[in-house]
């Protein structure tokens, strides 16, 4: 036994708060609620109405709880000292709680407030609470005396609406989180669950951030506090949408996801937490969108390559293409401008798409007057490609933008036409969507514009030297000038059989097997260099063709014999020699991947299934 007359001030102080907590802990191993007195407790509240009582801690964790609570919820007492004030006052969350005891420590008085209880078996109970900040045996509490509300007629209409959220948010495919102020998760339904790989019971009360989600930057980093979506909606108090983030899978690949997120406030206007929708990215409406573009993309091309093959003259060309960017690409303008010596105006050659009208109600010069230094005026001067992805906002298209405004028009790209040093006027592609022209887009449009360029100066070359007087002509003349320029196999044979190869492209030489691909097909028979696993009917495609007039097939699954799939897009058209006589023209443009051919030509039927000799 400690000798206490011979201890110091020091000491004695360290013995006195010993004994104390041995105290406590024994009166808690003997009844659990030893150090608490129900009577007490109700003093202290004056005279607060209600029969049940409850003693909170600061943070919200219940220490005392009387039974007449206890046989209001449903809980038994080992149970409810588990639990938190929002495990059972979903408008308490702990943020609001947090809030609620600044506020009681301030007023120095109690406060009386409305709210609900959900007891243990789901059932909303309608409460008035009477909240004080007490010190009961030399300890800060907060000490809550609550009494039923009877039901009302709106009651049960409050306790549906709380059912229908709880049905929702386990019934929605799309992953939800709920976190309080200081981005912990106090809610998940079970798609998230399942999204983020964790149980629930280690999700709720963890930060939305933690190592535990795997979410990763772009750069492979572990996401930072302020670049996550929910972090943000908290700290700016404004929803966000579609904010991709990546999540490492169990077997070390990414998979992006998209969430949106929004602000939670209670009925004072203050912040009680954020909500935030989770959904894979190959899912989402971006996602979607994109798969839109990308085949509206392939569609322009095919389009573009068809008109470089088949057009005969600029202005069929040109006529050609603007329909081909209209149809395909979902433009609602597109249009040539090209330039006279008469005067410094940019005057339409061909236009296409619903909003044409528009043309007729404006001018466009490229001098130095307000009407030459537009976006057009710029681009047709300077050479160079000039996209404004919302018109309202350019201060230089001012003159045009009520009469835009009134067409639906809100963005634009003007493309330069230039071939080898010589110009071609101007292309101008109009959109009803703003910020439409992507990073993407953009880059697939020039060169479908690049190519466009190529054509119409070639052709403009070959009907002014009048070398030719016949569309076959004409296509021939003009595919052998293409055939170091376009991405395609071209290929020219005998009309007759065997089908003798009388001249091919680089392009076609990559699609044949040794010896053929290193010395070439000139000079050679279908039948000795095209095997069937990469051309199985191209011999009778040949046959068909001369007797019809023309073959070919768009867009067509072929597998190579490396198992590899590609999509192409190809015909066989008869078209005039240089000694008059006729031949077969063959062009061959894949839809997939890289525009050069690289591996097979595609076939018009599905499968091979020998390699064969070609009969």
């Amino acid at each position: 036994m400690t000798d206490i007359a011979r201890l110091t001030k020091s000491e004695l102080i360290e013995e006195v708060e010993r004994l104390r907590k041995l105290n406590e802990e024994l009166a808690a191993v003997s009844g659990g609620n030893g150090r608490f007195d129900e009577d007490e407790l109700f003093d202290l509240a004056e005279e607060a109405e209600g029969d049940e009582l409850f003693l909170v801690t600061e943070t919200g964790r219940f220490v005392y709880v009387n039974n007449a609570a206890l046989d209001m919820l449903g809980y038994s007492e080992e149970e409810m000292i588990g639990l938190s004030m929002p495990a059972i006052d979903p408008n308490n969350s702990r943020a609001a709680w947090l809030g609620r005891v600044s506020r009681l420590k301030q007023l120095g008085e109690a406060e009386v407030y409305e709210t609900v209880h959900q007891a243990k078996d789901g059932e909303i109970q309608a409460k008035q609470i009477t909240a004080l900040y007490v010190s009961y045996r030399a300890r800060n509490y907060v000490l809550c005396i609550a009494s039923r509300i009877e039901p009302t007629v709106e009651e049960p209409a409050v306790t549906l609406v709380r059912s229908r959220e709880r049905i929702l948010m386990q019934t929605v495919s799309d992953g939800v989180l709920v976190v309080d102020t200081r981005g912990s998760i106090v809610e998940s339904n079970s798609s998230a669950d399942r999204m983020l790989g964790v149980a629930k019971s280690e999700i709720i009360g963890r930060s939305c951030v933690d190592s535990r989600w795997r979410l990763v930057d772009s750069d492979g980093s572990s996401l930072s506090i302020s670049n996550h979506p929910l972090m943000i909606t908290l700290v700016e108090e404004e929803p966000l949408f579609n904010r991709r983030i990546n999540m490492l899978t169990t077997d070390g690949t990414r998979r992006m996801l998209m969430i949106n997120a929004s602000p939670v406030f209670d009925e004072s206007g203050a912040l009680t937490g954020a909500i935030g929708c989770i959904r894979p990215y190959e899912d989402s409406v971006e996602r979607r969108e994109q798969q839109l573009r990308e085949e509206r993309q392939n569609a322009m091309s095919r389009a573009v390559v068809q008109a470089m093959v088949t057009a005969g003259s600029a202005d069929d060309l040109e006529r050609q293409f603007c329909e081909a960017m209209v149809q395909r690409g979902e433009y609602a303008l597109a249009w040539r401008g090209v330039k006279k010596d008469t005067d410094e105006r940019i005057h339409p050659s061909c236009s296409a798409g619903d909003a044409t009208d528009y043309l007729m109600k404006i001018k466009v010069r490229y001098d130095d007057s307000e009407y030459g230094n537009g976006p057009l005026g710029r681009a047709i001067k300077s050479g160079e490609v000039v996209v404004v992805q919302d018109l309202s906002a350019d201060a230089s298209y001012a003159p045009w933008l009520s009469q835009a405004d009134r067409t639906g028009l809100h963005s634009l790209a003007a493309f330069p036409l230039i071939h080898d040093g010589e110009e071609a006027g101007l292309l101008s592609l109009y959109s009803r969507d703003r910020n439409h022209f992507t990073a993407n887009e953009l880059g697939r449009l020039k060169e479908l514009v690049s190519i466009f360029a190529n054509g119409l100066v070639l052709r403009q070359r070959i009907e002014h030297a009048r070398s030719l007087h016949s569309t076959f002509g004409t296509q021939r003349a003009l595919l052998e000038a293409y055939e170091d320029l376009l991405p395609v196999a071209v290929a020219r044979f005998d009309h007759r059989e065997p089908f003798r190869c009388e001249k091919a492209n680089r392009h076609f030489a990559e699609l044949v097997d040794e010896p053929f691909h290193s010395t070439g097909v000139e000079g050679s028979f279908v039948s000795d260099f095209m095997y069937s696993v990469y051309h199985r009917d191209l011999y009778q495609q040949l046959q068909t063709a001369a007797k019809t007039g023309a073959a070919g097939a768009d867009d067509v699954l072929f597998t190579d014999w490396q198992g590899q799939e590609m999509r192409w897009s190809w015909r066989i058209i008869p078209i005039a020699g240089s000694a008059g006589q006729e031949e077969l023209l063959y062009v061959a443009y894949r839809l997939d991947g890289s525009p050069a051919p690289t591996a097979s030509l595609p076939a018009a039927q599905e499968s091979v299934p020998t390699k064969t000799k070609a009969t």
